[in-house]
């Protein structure tokens, strides 16, 4: 029987972040520049596992943060909001009935609150923003066409 390995956190972020500045190259001080960044969208309007009102999503230091979720796999490793404001391309895909609210929280903010969740902090500075939604995701935005 193989033993399970242990998931330290503190130790894993680091490692990746060395794993990050290696793949950007050895010239790169700041924040790696990726590509494109593939997010997901959470009811709560967390993207990459930066939960509202978590350290992880002040984080400014550290490219990889360990972060707590609410529920499921509540430890997890996320990159820092610099990192992902810095892709080339950001692209969201969000699907479902069950996201139409956060979606309209996210992309038209009624609230000082909804302007501070993780997903609207998601503003690249140079590269392009794309969010993808399905019918049932985008149904509160139905009314803008």
């Amino acid at each position: 029987m193989q033993a399970q390995a242990a998931f330290y956190p503190e130790a894993a972020a680091p490692y990746y972040e060395r794993q990050l500045r290696i793949i950007d190259g050895p010239t790169q001080k700041d924040s790696p520049h990726l590509d494109l960044l593939l997010l997901g969208l959470g009811q709560d309007g967390h993207p990459a596992s930066l939960f509202p009102g978590t350290k992880a999503v002040s984080e400014r230091q550290r490219l990889v943060a360990a972060g707590q979720g609410p529920t499921g796999i509540t430890t997890r490793l996320t990159l820092n909001l610099g990192v992902i404001n810095r892709a080339s391309v950001v692209l969201f895909v969000v699907t479902g009935a069950g996201k139409a609210r956060i979606v309209a929280s996210v992309l038209k903010p009624g609230s000082d609150a909804d302007r501070l969740l993780p997903a609207a902090l998601i503003t690249p500075e140079r590269g392009r923003l794309i969010r993808l939604l399905d019918v049932p995701a985008g149904a509160e935005l139905a009314n803008d066409r």
